[in-house]
């Protein structure tokens, strides 16, 4: 559906390649990126950020408003002006990212607040309720549909560059809505008859610090909420950690319906990984992006067999 807008905007149809120097040193047999950080503002976040102001606009809104760590707001703040809505983020007092002046700069108008991420996007939403503005939070029913489908589009590129389905796709998770989005694009292709098989989705997050990690390796099926002072916060996984995955339940569904493997990753191991793709193969992604690629070596040496050859990583953002 989004497919062609997102052309005409330069969103998509990112890099796809093969990673050979990587394969070698992890020892895969064929192992591609999808290389989201090619997006405008560097971030997948743009593909969601575009359907939900698409969506806002078409319901006659001026006004959004979301609560952001960094990427969704600088994503939603430069597209806004595609749709000339004006964009309000709401950014824990506590975050400190470079893109909050990037967003000041682009006209996006900053509310600083104390609180956890989850904690703002109640705020925001209550404020844009109050205010008559668009709630473009993920977790609303709609954000989230419209958001998985712009998702979707992501499994059918990595389809139309190798005419199969891989064997397994590993994206970094957070609320989970990009990894939902993913698989439900591969499922729908299987359903179609266009594949014969769903990859194994492979989930990585930060160690200790994402509930669809957490939930899935402790073998439950409905996804469970973690204490909010049971995390710690690092700069490395500030993009990824979460007490309350927004559309967890969804990612959670999405990891045992393909078989699917889950992940956490160390700042430390992270970090090595982001290091590793940029002197292997240039490519300049943040530690919690390259969780990805630590998580599919994991997944690789554990649980996949010897008929399973290829292997994609979502890149899902670049350094900034």
């Amino acid at each position: 559906m989004f497919r062609k807008e997102f052309k005409e905007q330069g969103i998509g149809d990112t890099l796809f390649a093969r990673l050979k120097n990587m394969e070698k040193l992890l020892h895969f047999s064929k192992f591609y990126i999808k290389f989201e950080a090619g997006n405008p503002t560097g971030t997948m976040k743009d593909r969601a950020s575009y359907a939900t102001l698409r969506h806002a606009k078409e319901k006659e809104y001026t006004t959004i408003a979301v609560a952001s760590c960094g990427n969704f707001g600088a994503s939603i703040v430069q597209l806004s002006q595609i749709f000339d809505i004006e964009p309000h983020v709401y950014i824990p007092e506590s975050y400190h990212s470079p893109r909050i002046a990037e967003m000041q700069r682009l006209g996006g108008i900053i509310h600083r607040a104390p609180g956890t991420y989850e904690e703002l996007v109640e705020l925001s939403g209550k404020e844009a309720e109050e205010k008559g503005w668009y709630n473009g939070n993920p977790g609303t029913e709609e954000n989230s549909q419209i958001s998985f489908e712009a998702y979707e589009s992501i499994a059918y590129e990595i389809f139309d560059e190798l005419e199969y389905a891989p064997d397994a796709v590993s994206v970094s998770v957070s609320n989970g809505t990009c990894f939902t989005g993913i698989y439900m694009g591969f499922r729908t292709l299987f359903r179609k008859g266009r594949t014969d098989k769903i990859p194994v989705m492979v989930a990585a997050s930060t160690t200790g610090g994402n509930p669809i990690i957490t939930s899935f390796n402790e073998g439950k099926k409905k996804i469970k909420e973690l204490a909010p002072d049971s995390i710690t916060e690092t700069p490395e996984n500030e993009p990824i950690i979460s007490w309350k995955s927004l559309d967890g339940q969804q990612a959670l569904d999405a990891l045992w319906a393909s078989e699917g493997y889950a992940c956490g990753i160390s700042d430390e191991i992270m970090i090595a990984f982001s290091n590793l793709l940029e002197k292997e193969e240039g490519l300049s992604v943040l530690p919690a992006s390259a969780a990805s690629v630590a998580a599919m070596s994991a997944y690789v040496k554990e649980r996949a067999t010897p008929k399973s050859k290829c292997f994609v990583s979502v890149l899902t953002s670049r350094k900034y």
